[in-house]
Formats: C-alpha cells, structure tokens, sequence
C-alpha cells in the first residue's frame, strides 16, 4: 500500500512538471524570460530599507539643506491576501527615525504583464490603517481584507524591467495623475525607481500642468535605500550595587537601528546600542559593520565602537560596564515580534 501511494505521488509530480513544461514551451521566449525576471525579483523585493547613510553623509559633506533626504524606513513584507491578484506584499514606511512617525501604508500588488513585456506593480491603499501597523510582524490583521476597503488609482502602476544587474522601475508618462483640490490644478506624478540584491533607489516627483515643482528631492537625486540585515543582541550594563542587568533578544538594524536599556549607573540610567553598514564616500576608509555605545537616549556622540568586515555575522564589545553581543538574525525580520 505504501509502494502504491509513493509511485501515485511520484506520478502526479511527473504531470504536473510535464504540464509546467508545456506551458513553458507554449510561452514566446520574452515571456519565459519576463517569468524568471518575476521570480528572481521576488526574491530580491522583500525586506526591510533605510536612506540612513545617505543623510548622514549629505550633513557630513554640507549638501545644501533643502537638498537633502529625508531619513525613510521602509518595509516590505511578503504577506498571503488570497482576495487581491498577483504576489502581494504589505508596505510600512516611516520617517524621522521614528518607527511610530508612520506615513504610509500600503498594499504591493505584483504580477507579469506579457503585453508590456514588464512586471506590473499595482498600489492599493487601505481606507483604515490604524488597524493595520504592524502587520508585518502579525498578518492576521490582513487575512480579512478585502479590495472594497482599499482604492487605487488607474495609470499609477509601476513597470519594472530588468536590465543585466537591475530592475528599472518606471511609470507610463502623464499616465499618473489627479486634480489638486488647493490650485485646481492637475498634478502629475512620476516614479523612477532601481532594485538592486542589496538596495532600492526611489525617486518620486510631482508637479502641476504648468511645470511648477509640487514635491519630491529638489536635486532630483533618488533616495539612496540599502537593505538591512537584523541582529540579536544581549546587553549586560552594571547597575550603581556592582551588579548587572542583563536583557537578550533583542533587535537591531545594521542600517542605524538602536536599542535601549536600563543601567542606573551614575546620570545615565539609560544605555544604547547603534550599528552601522558603513560605505565611507571616495574609498576614505573601508566599509565596515559598526557597533556603538551611548550613555543616555539625548547623547549625540558615542562614548566607544567596534567594528568587522561589512559581511560580519557577530560583533561584541565589552566595556567593563557595558558587556553586549549581536549576532545576525539567518530569519530575518519578519519572524521577530
């Protein structure tokens, strides 16, 4: 009987590789191409993006102020949503290194589309998001959504091409637009955006039907998102008795996340940990993974560092009277509460 099952399951995966085969051979060659391109960005998409560094370094090389970035995390985290098309995604992105100074919130729809030989990503925004935060880390707030309680606009898709080391992400010319209920005015708005394995670039600008700028970078430069890796860390601080405290499992970004505890040592009953990817500009210095310490949540500068290659899996300090470790998360970010 078991024999008979194996040979029964061994068949029906025979079909259905068959089946998968033909309609591969049914395919033009561009469409085989466009499903693994599909695929491969899948895998490339999903996670978790700061433009930390490159605020950091416009304030350190002086860029004109209102030419510079905003500081943007975003995440995109793969979710199931069986009452919306394509493979979907839920998208939360903050500002101000403040993960509770949330500015948006959407739906990522993605699917192929063979006519325009692209990629099509649709943008679903949720009527009620409060409901939402979070959904990343719990998609059951998700499973009940359904696309009446979401809306979307015609002509803001986002086509996605690749191109030897990149996707291109673009939008159809004037295609995306809307009427400012300020000036009356129609307001246009266009995309251009780059995935890389490790990094997306996004540019997006607007202005009306006379060309007057309505928003987005003045330098027209995109902002510069590289992906982040999450770790765990265990912190020991010494309280003001000689003894510690001691708190484990704990996240952190390599794209300046930071985390906090409670020492009472002396004035700084807080201590801080901050790591960094760093790519210095013009090959100053090596990249490096960084690892600081701060004494109080209002400290501008950290009293001591460390620092491995850019790939590192662990970084550890111990300072006497601060003892931590972090070592990278192989699960990620969105299994972590």
């Amino acid at each position: 009987m078991k024999k008979s099952r194996r040979l029964v399951a061994i068949i029906a995966m025979m079909v259905a590789a068959s089946g998968t085969a033909i309609a591969q051979q049914d395919k033009s060659p561009d469409a085989r191409i466009l499903d693994r391109d599909f695929i491969r960005m899948m895998q490339w998409f999903p996670g978790v993006y700061d433009n930390q560094e490159q605020v950091y370094f416009e304030y350190e090389m002086g860029v004109k102020e209102e030419l510079r970035h905003e500081r943007i995390h975003h995440i995109f985290a793969p979710v199931k949503l069986n009452n919306f098309p394509g493979s979907t995604f839920y998208v939360q992105q903050s500002i101000d290194d403040d993960p509770n100074n949330i500015y948006r919130q959407r739906i990522y729809s993605f699917e192929t589309d063979y006519q325009e030989n692209a990629i099509k990503l649709t943008i679903y925004t949720p009527k009620i998001t409060a409901t939402l935060v979070d959904a990343h880390l719990d998609p059951d707030k998700l499973k009940d959504l359904q696309l009446s309680e979401t809306t979307t606009t015609e002509g803001c898709e986002v086509y996605w091409k690749y191109d030897s080391e990149h996707y291109q992400g673009y939008m159809k010319p004037k295609a995306c637009n809307f009427v400012s209920k300020r000036s009356g005015k129609k307001i246009y708005i266009d995309d251009n955006l780059r995935l890389t394995e490790n990094a997306i670039w996004i540019r997006d600008i607007a202005e009306d039907e006379d060309g007057n700028y309505v928003f987005g970078n003045k330098a027209n430069v995109h902002h510069k998102n590289n992906k982040a890796r999450n770790f765990k860390c265990w912190v020991a601080a010494r309280k003001e008795d000689g003894s510690y405290g001691f708190a484990n499992n704990l996240n952190i970004s390599d794209q300046g996340g930071r985390i906090w505890v409670d020492a009472v040592e002396g004035e700084h009953p807080r201590v801080g940990l901050k790591m960094r990817n760093v790519a210095w500009p013009y090959g100053r210095n090596r990249p490096s993974l960084v690892l600081y310490a701060y004494q109080g949540e209002d400290a501008e500068k950290a009293v001591s560092y460390t620092w491995t290659s850019p790939d590192g899996k662990r970084l550890a300090m111990n300072l006497r009277w601060l003892q931590a470790s972090c070592t990278l998360d192989e699960n990620g970010f969105f299994n972590n509460p």
